[in-house]
C-alpha cells in the first residue's frame, strides 16, 4: 500500500511539473518587435504594427528597404500574442515577402529618422520676374505632377517634398500659371491619412504645395484622373507648346527590362504602353512632350516613349530601383533634376547647369547635371530625345520649334545653340567647293583662269526639327580672302586692302527646297569668279574662305557700321569653311593669309600653327615651316616686344626690308603679342620648304590659329599640305670653274622647273638651275632637289675638291723638306700646320706670307711616319692632306 502511495505521489509531481512548464505567456508590442527584429539583424529597416486588438496575433509590417522607391522588398510577419516558449526563443508564426505594403490601419512600431535635423527640410523657391519671351513660353506650358503613393504605408513624405519643389519651380522660377499645372497625388484632397511621415506616423498630405494658403492638390492619383486631365488638354495645346509630365511615384516591372508600370493610388497600375497611348495625341500635333520619371524601373518606359517630339529622362534603367537622397527627404535623381531646372537647390544655394550660358536650362542640360550629381551608384539615369533637338532646345522659358534647319559647324554639330562642340568653327563639313558640277563631297580649291570663270559651292542643310520643312528660307553664301579672323565688313564686300582690292563679297541667294524631319538636302550655288582674282601669280596666291547664312528673304541685309551680322557659335543657321589645300606643286610657294584685328580698339594676338595629329607633326622633321610677315604684321610683332616660343628668326632678315621670315620649329611654336591697331590687317605667307622626300605622297593638316590676350580662339585657317613625291628621274649636275676657287653648278633638264640646293650641312643655298659655290674640305658636297611642274622631285648630289685648298704636298728635291702648293695665293691670317697621326702632336705651325702659294717646311728632325698637313684661314680649317715621311 505504501508503495502505491509513493507511486501516486510521484505521478502527481510529474503532472504538476509538466503543467508548470507548459504555462502560457502573453507577448507585448515591445516583445513582438524584439521577435521581429531578430529576423533582420544588421539591416536598416522600419517596423509598423497593425492596430487591431481583436486579432490573436500581432501583424507587423517590415519595410526592408526604406530608402528605395517602391516596388521593393518588404514583409508581413505574424507573431502570436500568446506563446508557450520564452520570448528569446520565439519566432514569427509566418513571414510573407511582398513588393508593396499591405493596406490596413498600421502604426509606427520602430521607425528611424535618417535625416536628423533635415527631416523637415521643405523647399523654397523665390519668385522672379519674367521677360516677355519667357512669359510666352510659360503660358504655353502645361504640367502634370504625378505621385501615386499606392497607400499610406508606401506614400513617403519625401514624395510630397519632390512635388512641392518642382511645383514651386514651375510657378515661381518660370511663371507657369497655376491653372496650367495639375498635381495628381495619392488620395487627392481626401482628408484621411495618406502620407507616411519621415519621422514616423501618418497624416493627410498638405494640399498647398507653394505655401500661399491656397490648396493646389485636388485630384487623386488614379488612371481615370490622369486620362481625363490629358483629355482636357488635347484642345489647349498646339504645335511647339510644352506638355510636362513629371512622376515621382512607385513603379514596377513585369520583365525587369522594358515592360514597366507606375503604381497609382489604391493598387492601380499605369503601364508604359498606356502612358504612351495617352501622350500620343500630343506628339502627333508636334507638341513638345517632356517626361521625367523618378520611380523604380522607370527606364522601361523609354522604348514606348521614343516618339517624335518627346524627351524622356528616367531615374534608373528598366531593371533598377530608384533611391532616396541619403541626407535630405527627397528622391535623388528628381531632386538633382529639379535643382538643375531651378538653378538652385531646395534651400536656394545656386548651381550652374547652363553650360552654354545662353540663359536657358534645357532638358538636355538638366539631365546631364542630374546624372553627374546623382549620388546613388546603384541607379543609372537614362535619357532619350526624339529628335535630339527637343531636349537640346526645350526649356521652361523656351519652346523647341517644330522645324529647325541648320548647317553643321563640325561633324558632331547637332544644331544646338550655341554650339559648344568646337572652338574651331571654320571647318564646316557641310560646305565644299567643286570646279565642276559633279556633286562629289570632296573640297577643292577654286581654280581661277580665263577659261574657268565659275566654281560650284555646295551646302548641305539639315532639318533637326520634328516636322517637315516645306520652304520659305533662302541660302546666302559669302566669300572672303583667307584670314585667321574676319570682320563683317569683309564678308559684306565693304572692305578694301590697301584701298584698292576688295577682300570679300556676296553671291546670289538660292531658295532652300523642302526637307523632311531628320533629313538633309544639298543646295548648290554658282560662284562667279571676281575678275580681279584671275591671273594671280604663284607668289600672290590668296586662298578663299566661305560663309553661309539662312535668311527668310533672298535679299541680303544692308550693311551698317557697328552692327553684327554673323555669329557662328550662337546661331545654327550660319557656318564657315576656311580650308586651303596646298598641292605638292605649290608647297615651295607662299600661301597668303590675312591676320586681322576686327575690333576698333588695338589688341594683341598670338599666332600658332597646330598639327591635327601626331602624324601631321612629323612635317617639322621633313620641312622648314616658314611664316613670312608683311611689314605691317612684323611691325605689330615688334610693337609687342618680339615675343615668341620655339621660333627661329633667320639672320638674313636683317637686310631685307620687305620680307621678315620666322621658322616654326615644332608644334609648340608661337608668335606672341602681335599688337595690331584697331581694324588693322595685312598678310602673312605660309610656306613648307621640304628637305626630306619620300617615294610616297603624304598629307599634313594644320590650323593657323589666332588667339586673343585671354587665350580665346578668334579664328583660324586650315591648311592641307601635300608633300612632294620622290621620283627616279635622272639629274646631271655640271661643275664649271669660274676662277678664284669658285665653281658654277648647273642642271640642264627641261623636265624640271623648280630647284633647291643644299650644302653638306643641309642649309638651303639656292633656288635656280645654276648656283655658285666655293667648296672646302668639310663642306664640299652639294645636293639639288629638282621639281617638275606636277610637284614630283628628283635629287642628286656631287662632291667636289676644295677649290681654295691645298693643291699638292710632296718631298722637296732637298730631302730634308716638303713642298706645299696652294690652289690660290694665301690671304691674311693663313697658316700651315703639320700633325703626327701617331701621337696627334703638332710638329710645325707656320704663318704663310700673304700672296704666297708655295711653302717649304723643314722636316729633317721628323721621325718616320704619316703626317697631316693642315691649311687654315682665320683659324678655320680649309683643307688637309696626308704625307708619308720615310
Amino acid at each position: 500500500m505504501r508503495a502505491k502511495l509513493t507511486l501516486l505521489s510521484l505521478l502527481m509531481c510529474c503532472i504538476l511539473s509538466s503543467a508548470a512548464f507548459a504555462q502560457t505567456h502573453s507577448v507585448s508590442k515591445a516583445e513582438a518587435l524584439t521577435i521581429a527584429q531578430r529576423q533582420f539583424q544588421g539591416k536598416d529597416v522600419d517596423y509598423f504594427i497593425l492596430q487591431d486588438n481583436s486579432q490573436t496575433a500581432w501583424t507587423i509590417f517590415v519595410d526592408a528597404e526604406p530608402m528605395k522607391g517602391w516596388e521593393h522588398e518588404c514583409y508581413v510577419l505574424t507573431v502570436p500574442k500568446t506563446i508557450t516558449t520564452s520570448v528569446n526563443a520565439a519566432v514569427p508564426s509566418s513571414k510573407v515577402e511582398r513588393k508593396l505594403p499591405p493596406s490596413g490601419n498600421f502604426a509606427p512600431l520602430s521607425v528611424k529618422n535618417r535625416y536628423g535635423t533635415n527631416a523637415n527640410s521643405k523647399p523654397t523657391v523665390v519668385k522672379v520676374s519674367q521677360s516677355n519671351a519667357a512669359q510666352e513660353a510659360a503660358h504655353r506650358t502645361y504640367a502634370l505632377i504625378l505621385s501615386g503613393g499606392v497607400n499610406k504605408m508606401s506614400n513617403y513624405e519625401r514624395y510630397w517634398n519632390d512635388c512641392s519643389f518642382i511645383y514651386q519651380t514651375l510657378v515661381n522660377k518660370y511663371g507657369v500659371p497655376k491653372e496650367n499645372i495639375f498635381p495628381i497625388m495619392s488620395d487627392g484632397n481626401n482628408p484621411a491619412e495618406d502620407m507616411r511621415l519621415t519621422t514616423g506616423g501618418f497624416k493627410s498630405q498638405p494640399l498647398d504645395l507653394d505655401n500661399d494658403g491656397v490648396a493646389d492638390i485636388k485630384l487623386a492619383a488614379t488612371k481615370a484622373n490622369i486620362q481625363s486631365t490629358l483629355n482636357s488638354l488635347k484642345t489647349k495645346l498646339g504645335e511647339d507648346d510644352h506638355l510636362f509630365f513629371y512622376v515621382i511615384d512607385h513603379g514596377g516591372s513585369t520583365d525587369n527590362q522594358s515592360k514597366s508600370y507606375i503604381c497609382l493610388w489604391g493598387g492601380e497600375n499605369l503601364h508604359d504602353y498606356q502612358l504612351a497611348s495617352m501622350l500620343s495625341p500630343f506628339t502627333q500635333k508636334n507638341v513638345n512632350v517632356n517626361v521625367v520619371l523618378g520611380q523604380c524601373f522607370s527606364g522601361g518606359f523609354i522604348d514606348d516613349l521614343t516618339k517624335a517630339g518627346c524627351v524622356v529622362a528616367t531615374a534608373s534603367t528598366g531593371s533598377e530601383y530608384s533611391w532616396a537622397c541619403g541626407d535630405i527627404p527627397y528622391d535623388e535623381f528628381v531632386y538633382q533634376w529639379t535643382t538643375a531646372i531651378n538653378g538652385a537647390n531646395h534651400r536656394g544655394a545656386k548651381v550652374y547647369p547652363d553650360t552654354d550660358k545662353n540663359g536657358r536650362i534645357t532638358m538636355d542640360e538638366a539631365f546631364i547635371y542630374a546624372k553627374n550629381h546623382d549620388r546613388r551608384s546603384a541607379e543609372h539615369p537614362q535619357y532619350v530625345s526624339t529628335p535630339l533637338s527637343v531636349g537640346e532646345d526645350l526649356a521652361f522659358n523656351y519652346l523647341a520649334p517644330a522645324v529647325d534647319i541648320y548647317i553643321k559647324d563640325n561633324p558632331e554639330d547637332t544644331g544646338k545653340k550655341p554650339n559648344m562642340t568646337t572652338d574651331e568653327f571654320w571647318k564646316s563639313p557641310s560646305i565644299w567647293v567643286r570646279n565642276q558640277d559633279d556633286g562629289i563631297e570632296i573640297h577643292e580649291n577654286p581654280v581661277y583662269s580665263p577659261n574657268h570663270l565659275a566654281s560650284i559651292v555646295y551646302v548641305k542643310i539639315h532639318n533637326r526639327g520634328k516636322e517637315k520643312y516645306t520652304g520659305g528660307q533662302w541660302l546666302h553664301v559669302y566669300w572672303a580672302k583667307a584670314s585667321t579672323a574676319f570682320s563683317d565688313k569683309a564678308w559684306k564686300g565693304r572692305e578694301l586692302y590697301k584701298n584698292e582690292f576688295v577682300t570679300g563679297g556676296h553671291l546670289d541667294a538660292v531658295h532652300i527646297p523642302a526637307i523632311e524631319a531628320g533629313d538633309s538636302t544639298t543646295v548648290k550655288v554658282t560662284w562667279a569668279l571676281p575678275p580681279i582674282l584671275i591671273g594671280a601669280t604663284d607668289n600672290d596666291k590668296h586662298h578663299f574662305c566661305l560663309k553661309t547664312k539662312i535668311l527668310p528673304t533672298h535679299i541680303d541685309e544692308k550693311y551698317e557700321e557697328g552692327k553684327s551680322y554673323f555669329d557662328l557659335r550662337r546661331f545654327n543657321d550660319q557656318a564657315q569653311k576656311n580650308v586651303s589645300i596646298i598641292p605638292k606643286e605649290d608647297v615651295s610657294n607662299g600661301t597668303l593669309v590675312f591676320v586681322r584685328n576686327a575690333n576698333n580698339q588695338a589688341k594683341s594676338y598670338t599666332l600658332e600653327l597646330v598639327p591635327r595629329t601626331s602624324n601631321d607633326a612629323a612635317i617639322y622633321d621633313r620641312a622648314y615651316v616658314e611664316l613670312e610677315l608683311s611689314p605691317t604684321i612684323y611691325t605689330a610683332w615688334e610693337r609687342g616686344g618680339f615675343k615668341s616660343e620655339d621660333i627661329s628668326l633667320p639672320t638674313s632678315n636683317s637686310n631685307d626690308a620687305n620680307l621678315r621670315k620666322v621658322i616654326f620649329m615644332s608644334p609648340k611654336s608661337k608668335l606672341q603679342a602681335v599688337h595690331l591697331l584697331g581694324n588693322e590687317f595685312d598678310v602673312v605667307s605660309l610656306k613648307f620648304d621640304f628637305k626630306k622626300y619620300s617615294l610616297k605622297s603624304a598629307t599634313y593638316t594644320f590650323d593657323l590659329i589666332q588667339r586673343d590676350e585671354n587665350g580665346e580662339i578668334i579664328g583660324g585657317e586650315t591648311f592641307i599640305v601635300e608633300s612632294p613625291i620622290l621620283t627616279l628621274k635622272p639629274i646631271e649636275i655640271k661643275p664649271t670653274p669660274i676662277g678664284g676657287g669658285w665653281l658654277q653648278l648647273s642642271v640642264d633638264n627641261a623636265d624640271f622647273s623648280r630647284f633647291k640646293w643644299f650644302d653638306s650641312q643641309g642649309n638651303t643655298i639656292g633656288h635656280s638651275e645654276n648656283i655658285i659655290v666655293t667648296p672646302t674640305y668639310n663642306n664640299n658636297k652639294y645636293t639639288v632637289a629638282a621639281s617638275t611642274k606636277d610637284g614630283d622631285v628628283s635629287t642628286e648630289s656631287i662632291s667636289l675638291e676644295a677649290a681654295s685648298g691645298i693643291k699638292t704636298v710632296s718631298r722637296s728635291t732637298d730631302s730634308n723638306k716638303i713642298d706645299i702648293e696652294l690652289n690660290d695665293k694665301a690671304v691674311d691670317n693663313s697658316t700651315i700646320s703639320i700633325i703626327s697621326i701617331l701621337d696627334g702632336n703638332t710638329k710645325v705651325m707656320e704663318d704663310i706670307v700673304t700672296g704666297e702659294s708655295n711653302i717649304s717646311i723643314d722636316v729633317a728632325n721628323f721621325e718616320k711616319g704619316v703626317y697631316v698637313v693642315v691649311y687654315t684661314i682665320d683659324g678655320m680649317v680649309v683643307d688637309q692632306k696626308k704625307i708619308n715621311i720615310r
